[in-house]
Formats: structure tokens, C-alpha cells, sequence
């Protein structure tokens, strides 16, 4: 079975309940996983390192860079 996640993947933990819809709780990045119960070892914002199971995170996509905009003129 594959691995959701690769070490090195940035990740986010989402708090939800009642008064937030939806909020970020924890980020971090992937150091470990494991292979046998597909945890992964989360170095977290805060700046320790747990294992946590892979189903408390969501992997984080990379967002590609865009050009926004381009300006034309001529300076006198």
C-alpha cells in the first residue's frame, strides 16, 4: 500500500467544531513514516516532533507561482 504522505511533505491540521467552521490548528512537515502503521513523524509550527496518525493531516498543495500582472510604458 502506498504512503499518503513522503517525508517532506508540508501538512496541516484542521480544528473544526460548532463556533469555527473551520480553522488551522497545527502545520508542519513530514520527517517519518511509518511503514508498518502509516504514522508519520510531524515536525509541528511550534517546534516539536510527535507521531501523529496520517489521518489527523491534510497535505498542503503547492501553489505554482503566477504572473499577475505585466506593465508596459514608457518613462520621459
Amino acid at each position: 500500500m502506498e504512503p499518503r504522505f513522503q517525508p517532506g511533505d508540508l501538512v496541516a491540521c484542521y480544528l473544526t467544531n460548532t463556533e469555527i467552521v473551520s480553522g488551522l490548528f497545527q502545520w508542519g512537515m513530514v520527517l517519518e513514516v511509518s511503514e508498518t502503521l502509516q504514522d508519520i513523524l510531524v515536525l509541528d509550527n511550534g517546534g516539536y516532533t510527535n507521531w501523529y496518525p496520517a489521518t489527523r493531516w491534510t497535505q498542503l498543495d503547492e501553489v505554482p507561482k503566477e504572473k499577475v500582472l505585466d506593465i508596459y510604458g514608457l518613462l520621459a
